[in-house]
């Protein structure tokens, strides 16, 4: 093969194969943006579910506290050490990881929680990003 139809016939196969290149590299970075969306998702539903244990503790702490309205000395709020609690840490844990396992990741890292303002912020790091939740708890300005 040679003269014009040879030459059709290589710039053909170049062509082919730069296009099959591409390809590949499209699929690549497809992956690449699927996984990290994936990751994404599970650090978020991990936070969202530490807050939701967090809030659980915290209305059964002013429940209790509402329950013994009458006490003297009259009862207050310890949000903080509600906070530094293990069992309230480890209750935030637990439901980060069962929601990033649901998720299809694993989750094992620390969560910091702490009072703000009148907010209880979480945070935690999941796949290199922090992801952060909060809840309103004006009991956290009397501290």
């Amino acid at each position: 093969m040679s003269g014009e139809r040879g030459q059709a016939l290589v710039i053909a196969a170049i062509l082919i194969g730069i296009g099959a290149l591409a390809i590949v590299g499209l699929r690549v970075v497809q992956d690449r943006v699927l996984e990290e969306a994936r990751a994404q998702d599970a650090g978020e539903a991990a936070v969202e579910a530490a807050a939701a244990a967090i809030a659980d503790r915290y209305v059964a702490h002013l429940d209790s506290l509402r329950a013994r309205a009458f006490d003297v000395p009259h009862p207050t709020a310890d949000v903080v050490g509600l906070l530094a609690d293990a069992a309230t840490r480890e209750a935030a844990r637990a439901a980060a990881a069962e929601a990033a396992a649901r998720n299809g990741a694993a989750f094992d890292g620390p969560i910091d929680v702490r009072c703000v303002g009148r907010t209880i912020e979480i945070e935690l790091r999941h796949a290199g990003r922090v992801h952060r939740a909060a809840i309103q708890a004006d009991e956290c300005s009397r501290h």
